[in-house]
């Protein structure tokens, strides 16, 4: 299934894990996941969409992102040879940066508002100090090959993320409560529908009519702005959910199975393992 992959994240005994300055030049889709922790994502160079939380937003050089534990998104790069894609990432357990955040209230306050959810979006523009943080990676890069068993590598992170923080304090440390804002793309109108229907069977001249126009033309124009399929997007958003009940409930599967809107036990075990990798029984088992 092309639109749909779990990412699969390995921490290897460590609280964080770093990408510094990765570089890609061959086009790459991208694909709907979500990962163990915390995930902060610093473009340095290229172009594209990001899909999180039913939005949709531009990437461009300067943008960070955040995505929460378990949260499903789509990072698409327009790429090619001229264009390339590249990024620095680094994901952590939420426990570690708490940590370190008692001495600092206001970052601590930042951070419970981001882990909650409320705040006004996951996205920040910061080209104008593309050189600053630019040099915050480099310098933690260069803690990540210096420090032996010392602690360096942790306290560097730390460190990093509190940065980082501080930006996202500075941006857009507002409450999402009373805001109001309404979806300006047809995707983002798609994947609210989708959000408040995904446990039905899915009609796409139902969504269509809603949004008043044809399937045809609302299918192409989701592809346009997320390049991905409405069933891909669909299928995601179920198996995600199903992984959210497998973890926080004892439901049977069949049951769970019929909440995330696929009642066909065996479709649903197998879009699951193709999904996951594992069935559900053995996914639960793993817990």
């Amino acid at each position: 299934m092309k639109d749909l992959f779990y990412k699969s994240i390995n921490p290897q005994g460590k609280p964080f894990l770093w990408s510094h300055r990765r570089w890609t030049q061959e086009p790459f889709d991208g694909y709907y996941h979500w990962h163990w922790g915390f995930e902060m994502l610093f473009v340095h160079q290229g172009s594209g969409v990001v899909i999180v939380n039913q939005r949709r937003y531009e990437m461009r050089p300067g943008s960070l992102f955040f995505f929460l534990p378990n949260q499903l998104h789509k990072v698409h790069a327009d790429i090619n040879e001229e264009r390339p894609y590249e990024r620095s990432i680094i994901h952590f357990e939420p426990a570690f940066l708490e940590r370190f955040l008692p001495p600092f209230p206001s970052l601590r306050d930042t951070y419970m508002r981001m882990k909650k959810g409320l705040l006004r979006k996951q996205s920040l523009e910061l080209s104008a100090c593309q050189t600053e943080l630019g040099a915050a990676f480099d310098s933690f890069q260069g803690v990540i090959y210096d420090s032996g068993a010392g602690g360096g590598e942790e306290e560097g992170a730390a460190i990093l993320l509190l940065q980082l923080l501080t930006f996202i304090q500075r941006e857009i440390a507002e409450p999402i409560a009373g805001e109001g804002v309404k979806p300006i793309r047809h995707s983002d109108e798609i994947m609210a529908w989708i959000e408040r229907h995904y446990s039905e069977p899915f009609q796409l001249d139902k969504l269509a009519a809603e949004l008043h126009m044809s399937g045809s033309y609302l299918s192409r124009l989701f592809r346009q702005e997320t390049g991905s399929s409405i069933t891909g997007y669909l299928a995601a958003r179920r198996i995600q959910q199903a992984c959210s009940l497998l973890r926080g409930s004892d439901k049977p599967i069949e049951l769970i199975g019929q909440q995330v809107g696929l009642p066909n036990v065996s479709y649903f075990i197998q879009l699951f393992k193709r999904t996951m990798g594992i069935s559900p029984h053995q996914y639960r088992l793993k817990l």
